[in-house]
Order: C-alpha cells, then sequence, then structure tokens
C-alpha cells in the first residue's frame, strides 16, 4: 500500500470512528450471538484488517441478507479499500431497498464527501432534509443520522425545521443542547434552559435542570457557572413573577453549594409560591446536611421570627437546636460561653414542651450538654432519671436513657455505675439494636481501663450484630486489640478512693504490659470525654515511642478527627492521604477516604476531589460500609439528588 493510499485509509478510519460507534451495529456480545460461521469469519477478517479477505465474503452474505448489521461492515469495508464505486452502488441499492431510512440517505452523501465531492455531497443533505418526514421521530431520525456523521450544522437545522413545522419551540431541546454541548455554545445552551420555563411551567424544570446539570459537569469551568448564573438573574429581573426561574436560579446555586445566595432565593420562592416557610425549612435542612451550618442558623432563625405565622414553628425551633449542638459537639475545644448560652435555649425549649416522647432526642442531647459540656453531670442525671420515669412502659426509650447515664457515669470515671447499666440494657434486649448499642459501650468500656482480653470477647459476639455500624465498629475494635495484645489480661485492677471518687485503673502508673495498647485506650478515652488536646499527647507520644506499633493507622485517623475538629482541615487531609497511601489495605483506609471525601465536600470545598474520593471507594472498596452514603454523596454532587 502507498503512503498516500495508508494516510487516506488512516484519516477514513478515524473519521468512521465517530461515525458509526453510535449506529448500533453490533459489538462483541453480538458477534457471539452470529449462529453463521461465514459471518463470522467475515467480521474476523474485518477486524483483523484483512479487508481483502473480508470484501469477498460480505459481498456473497449481503447479496442474501440486506440487513443494517451486514450492510455496516460491509460498507466499512469497502471504504477501507477505496473501492469507493462499488460502495455507491451499494448505498443506493440500500436506499431503493428501505427508501424510509434516513441514515442510509446521509451515507451516500458522506460518501461523496470522503471523496472530495462536496458539492454532491450538500447536494445530498440539503435533499433528505427537504424530504424529511414531518413527524417527530422523523426529525429526530434525520438528526441521528447526521450527528453519528458529525455533522452538526446540519443536525441542529433538522431540530430547529422539525419545532418550526410541528408549532412545538419546545420539541427537541436535549437534542439541541447535546449539539451546543459539543460545540461548546454555553449562550445557546442558556437559552434553551431559559426558552423551557420561561411559561412557567413546573412540568419542563427537571429537563431544564438535566441540561444545567450536563453543562456544569466540570466544576474547574468557573465562567459558565458565573454566565449561568448572570442569565438566570437577568431572566428573573425580566419576569419576576416567574417561579420557575427562581427554583432554577435556586437550584444552581445548591449544585454550585453558594448557600447565601440560595438562602435569598429560598425566602423569595416561599413568599412567591405562599409555603409558609416550608422552602425555608427544607433550605435549612439541606444546609445542615451539607454542614453549611451558620446559614442553616440564620434560615431557622428567620423562619422562627414569623412566630404563629407558620405553622412550622416548633419545627424549626427544634431543628435550631439540632444545627447549634452539632456545631458544638464538632468543635474543639469548646467555648464554655457558648456551651452556657446553648444550655439556656435548650432548658427554655424542654420547659415549654415538656419531657414525653416526641422530645426524647433533645431531652438526650440537653443532658449530654450539662455533662459533656457544661460540666453539670449531677444535672444531667437528674434529668435523665426523670425523663426515664416519665417515659412509662416505653422500655426501649428507658433503656436509651439509661444508655446515656451510663455514658454520664463513664465520663465522671464512676465506672461499675457506668458498667451496671450498660449490662441491664444489654440483659433486657439481648437480640435488639439497643442492646448490642450497650454491650458495644460495656466492651469499649473495658477496652478503656485495659481489661483487653474480655472486651475483646464481647466485641468478637458483636461482630454479628443486626446493626451493620455496630458490627463494624465491633470487628474494626476487635482487630485492633488481637492486633496489639502482647500478654494475657490478667492485672488485678484496684479502686482508688483518693479524692472521693472512683478512678480509671488505666490512669494507674504500674502496669507495663501492653503498653501501646493502653496508651491509645487512653487518648481514646480522653477523645471521649472531649479532652483533645490530652488526647494528643498520647498519641504524639505512641508515635514516639512506639513508631514500629501497628497502630499508626489508628493514630493517624484519631489525629486527623482531632485536627478537623479544631479545623485545621490541611492537617486532617494530611493524616488521611498518609493512611491511604502507607495503609491502603488495612481496616481503616475506607474510613480514612470517605472521611477525606468528605473534607474536601464539606471543608476544603473541593468538589472535583471530593467526588474522586467518593468514586475511588466505590471501585477499590465495594464492600465497605460506606458505599451506600459515598454514591448517594456523589450523586448529589452531580447534581442527580437535588430537587
Amino acid at each position: 500500500m502507498t503512503k498516500k493510499r495508508k494516510y487516506f485509509s488512516t484519516l477514513k478510519y478515524l473519521l468512521l470512528v465517530s461515525v458509526f460507534c453510535t449506529l448500533s451495529i453490533g459489538t462483541p456480545s453480538t458477534l457471539s450471538a452470529q449462529s453463521d460461521p461465514t459471518e463470522r469469519l467475515a467480521i474476523q477478517h474485518y477486524q483483523n484488517k484483512e479487508f481483502d479477505k473480508a470484501r469477498e465474503l460480505f459481498k456473497t452474505i449481503f447479496s442474501k441478507k440486506q440487513d443494517s448489521y451486514i450492510y455496516y461492515y460491509y460498507y466499512r469495508t469497502l471504504l477501507e479499500l477505496q473501492e469507493y464505486k462499488e460502495l455507491e452502488k451499494v448505498v443506493k441499492q440500500q436506499q431503493r431497498r428501505y427508501p424510509q431510512v434516513q441514515r442510509y440517505k446521509t451515507d451516500l452523501g458522506y460518501l461523496y464527501e470522503l471523496t472530495g465531492k462536496m458539492k454532491d455531497a450538500n447536494k445530498v443533505y440539503e435533499d433528505v432534509i427537504k424530504n424529511v418526514p414531518n413527524t417527530e421521530h422523523g426529525y429526530r431520525e434525520l438528526y441521528s443520522a447526521f450527528l453519528s456523521i458529525a455533522k452538526r450544522d446540519y443536525a441542529e437545522t433538522v431540530l430547529i425545521k422539525g419545532r418550526k413545522n410541528l408549532n412545538n419551540p419546545k420539541l427537541y431541546s436535549k437534542e439541541l443542547t447535546n449539539i451546543y454541548q459539543q460545540l461548546n455554545q454555553t449562550e445557546k445552551i442558556i437559552e434553551e434552559v431559559i426558552s423551557l420555563v420561561s411559561d412557567d411551567d413546573e412540568k419542563y424544570l427537571s429537563s431544564a435542570q438535566e441540561i444545567l446539570q450536563n453543562m456544569l459537569m466540570d466544576e474547574s469551568d468557573l465562567q459558565k457557572k458565573i454566565l449561568v448564573s448572570s442569565s438566570l438573574k437577568k431572566a428573573i429581573q425580566k419576569d419576576p413573577d416567574n417561579l420557575c426561574f427562581l427554583k432554577l436560579n435556586y437550584w444552581v446555586a445548591l449544585l454550585n453549594k453558594e448557600y447565601n445566595e440560595a438562602f435569598i432565593l429560598a425566602r423569595s420562592i416561599d413568599r412567591k409560591s405562599r409555603s409558609e416557610g416550608e422552602i425555608i425549612l427544607e433550605f435549612a435542612q439541606i444546609a445542615k446536611e451539607n454542614r453549611a451550618y451558620e446559614i442553616g442558623i440564620q434560615a431557622l432563625e428567620s423562619l422562627i421570627e414569623k412566630g404563629d405565622k407558620t405553622p412550622f414553628l416548633t419545627t424549626a425551633t427544634f431543628e435550631l437546636l439540632n444545627i447549634k449542638y452539632l456545631v458544638l459537639t464538632t468543635t474543639s475545644p469548646v467555648v464554655l460561653s457558648e456551651a452556657r448560652a446553648l444550655e439556656k435555649e435548650f432548658k427554655e425549649v424542654i420547659d415549654q414542651y415538656g419531657s414525653h416522647s416526641g422530645t426524647v432526642e433533645w431531652v438526650r442531647k440537653y443532658a449530654h450538654l450539662l455533662a459533656f459540656y457544661v460540666n453539670k453531670p449531677k444535672e444531667a442525671l437528674q434529668i435523665l432519671d426523670s425523663a426515664r420515669i416519665k417515659s412509662g412502659n416505653d422500655k426501649k426509650i428507658e433503656a436509651l436513657y439509661k444508655i446515656d447515664m451510663a455514658d454520664i457515669y463513664l465520663h465522671t470515671n464512676e465506672i461499675w455505675e457506668a458498667t451496671l447499666l450498660y449490662s441491664q440494657v444489654d440483659k433486657s434486649f439481648p437480640n435488639d439494636t439497643i442492646g448490642h448499642l450497650a454491650k458495644f459501650k460495656n466492651a469499649k468500656l473495658s477496652f478503656y481501663i485495659g481489661e483487653f482480653a474480655w472486651a475483646q470477647s464481647q466485641l468478637d459476639i458483636l461482630r454479628a450484630a443486626t446493626s451493620k455500624f455496630i458490627a463494624n465498629d465491633a470487628m474494626y475494635l476487635s482487630f485492633l486489640i488481637s492486633d496489639n495484645l502482647e500478654d494475657d489480661d490478667d492485672d488485678d485492677f484496684e479502686n482508688n478512693d483518693e479524692g472521693g471518687g472512683q478512678i480509671l485503673p488505666l490512669f494507674k502508673e504500674n502496669p507495663t504490659d501492653n503498653l501501646a495498647l493502653r496508651y491509645f485506650a487512653k487518648a481514646d478515652f480522653l477523645m471521649f470525654q472531649n479532652n483533645d488536646q490530652e488526647a494528643l499527647k498520647y498519641l504524639d507520644s505512641l508515635s514516639i515511642f512506639s513508631p514500629l506499633t501497628s497502630l499508626n493507622d489508628d493514630v493517624l485517623y484519631r489525629k486527623a478527627t482531632i485536627a478537623t475538629k479544631q479545623k485545621d482541615y490541611f492537617a486532617a487531609e494530611k493524616y488521611y492521604l498518609e493512611i491511604l497511601q502507607y495503609y491502603s489495605s488495612d481496616i481503616l483506609a475506607d474510613d480514612a477516604l470517605f472521611k477525606l471525601a468528605e473534607l474536601y465536600e464539606y471543608y476544603l470545598v473541593n468538589i472535583p476531589e471530593s467526588m474522586a474520593a467518593y468514586q475511588r471507594l466505590l471501585k477499590d472498596y465495594p464492600g465497605s460500609i460506606y458505599v451506600v452514603d459515598a454514591r448517594k454523596r456523589y450523586r448529589y454532587l452531580r447534581g442527580d439528588q437535588i430537587e
């Protein structure tokens, strides 16, 4: 073959890649479905680029069988061999057999174009457009035929003609925006979107969102985001009563995580749609889910200011406590004045609404706040005990209160009171999630005080728990103990009543066995007590005196958790990346990857990195407990879950 022939052959091959990849002419699975050995042999010759052999076989087959599958293989074979006259005959023959199929007509034009006969090619294209069947399917079929040969200008012409002749200006919006997307014609895409909802018909709102979502997939293209936002704002200015414009702009603001802008739009939508605060409440919940706590609080406070004018006053009041509690409990160190201010708000709400089955969640949070953040454990215990008594015959609610009381006893080093309550709940609900939770907390207590063998025996039972999260946590802690346990756990710990209270045996200096594990357990307990600074000292000590311990990834993970609470997000990122670099096969790898994805999404606001991390988790850790949440967050970031 001459160089010139090789050049044209290569050129045509490259052009045909885009032409035939969308033609549904057969895949390896289609090939395996072919029962005719001659067909299989012909296709094999074609795939091996033995075009002369393939041509002879396809010619024989095609004389008996003129379906589209064989036709396109024959078409490409003749094209590769540059047998244009024969190819023209084949195409025209196929046109005569199937005059209603638009693609065979564009095939002839494309053949003329490849052989340099542009005048003939354009005439074919124009004739087929002129004579296209005046039906929705007819225009769409011809559009697809043109798009398959990358004739986007003709494809657009077909769709515009179809709109006009069928008297439907909203027809083919997805197809047209597909063309504009390929041509990077952002302005035309936005025009299509605005046109779709210009008459305020919400039926087209989801289609408009889908179009914009496809265009805004590239998070790095800031120019497109700015153009979309500015265009929608102009549309709102021209038609301020159009709710669809407002909702679309609101959706884009949420997609871009522009929560301040979204809040302004949410208030406008709520007012114009007379939702009485429902839209604002929904926005606050979205903000909370995305950890935009400050703007979420602002939204709820604006709703509460409406008083009895909104039916969502009670819901907003409790939701406000939820968000403020989240902010406080995910911050380190906690500012005492802020904790006391929140204590006052909780008290006012609990006093107003009372302690009953509908306020269990907030009573529990109030007690936790008092004990762990305001240093009022006795008052917290009194509140929980009173609520427990009021719970009456609801044994599960009573059990929840008992678990909370046990947590407070553990927090104040009253070990035996804590383990007694945990054991009571475990015994009362041996086959229930509440019982499993109590057993896990009791095992964790044993871990804290250095009774590692006993803790592990309980954790091994819990690995079969019905709750995946409890089972997962139990498995992790069990592995952590077994990987680091040096000797049998037979220390006889004694109580030290000096100072008027029981002190954790772990805090005594005499135990020397399993020292690395004891240091880690102490750090873990200090984190439980919200004493993160002291916990860091023990974690740092572990890294120094036992650098080769198998606890290294666990230490890094705890440090990342503390760094996030301290808003040192780049330090947290560093720790998570170290885990993924050096311990990618260990048990905490998927945890670290999920937390890293959250870090990018919520705090560093690096959406491409966040999506990449979620994708990596789905691909590399398909059995992870985080798979469902990772898939949900990935789709949310892509825009799928925003309504």
